[in-house]
């Protein structure tokens, strides 16, 4: 009898040792993620940036149009990251040989501490807008359109309203942390 328990004991174990080995093989590949299930990586055309820096010629920029899509949300107990994607199209005006480009997009995020309002966050979103000399052109007007992706945090359990702001253009989305 005793010798019997001792191979019911051993099978369990080196069972559970292989289901256990199993698992941590497959997560590791990014097959499955068992107690949380992040969205996936953004997807970036413009360099993103969180730091106020040399902006030579913000002037030059108009915005005419925000579009704020969800890509990817699967909220619940374990995972509180949703993915997203902002387009934005505009214009850059200019004079002379010093032609304005995007670089790179600040990112603002703040939360709203104010309960009137009918939001809990706000992310604002300028393209920063810097200068290049060129000798081919002397003024005139370039129209630019990008789309970044951004992975965002949901802010508490339940309806999350986040508004987005890029120049005079706005945007809410919704987003459900479910538990």
């Amino acid at each position: 009898m005793k010798k019997g328990f001792k191979i019911i004991v051993l099978l369990v174990v080196v069972t559970f040792l292989f289901f256990i080995g199993f698992v941590l093989y497959l997560r590791n590949f990014g097959q499955i993620n068992i107690l949380s299930n992040p969205p996936s990586q953004p997807s970036i055309q413009i360099p993103i940036t969180y730091n106020l820096g040399w902006w030579t010629d913000q002037k030059a920029l108009t915005i005419d149009s925000l579009n704020v899509q969800i890509v990817e949300s699967k909220l619940n107990l374990f995972n509180n990251k949703s993915l997203i994607s902002y387009r934005i199209a505009g214009r850059l005006t200019f004079k002379g040989h010093w032609q304005p480009i995007i670089n790179e997009v600040h990112i603002s995020e703040r939360i709203n501490m104010d309960s009137t309002l009918p939001f809990d966050r706000t992310i604002e979103i300028t393209p920063v807008v810097v200068d290049k000399e060129t000798k081919k052109v002397n003024s005139g007007v370039d129209k630019f359109e990008f789309v970044n992706e951004h992975t965002i945090n949901s802010n508490h359990w339940g309806l999350n309203k986040i508004k987005f702001i890029c120049g005079q253009k706005e945007q809410i989305i919704e987003l459900h942390q479910v538990k």
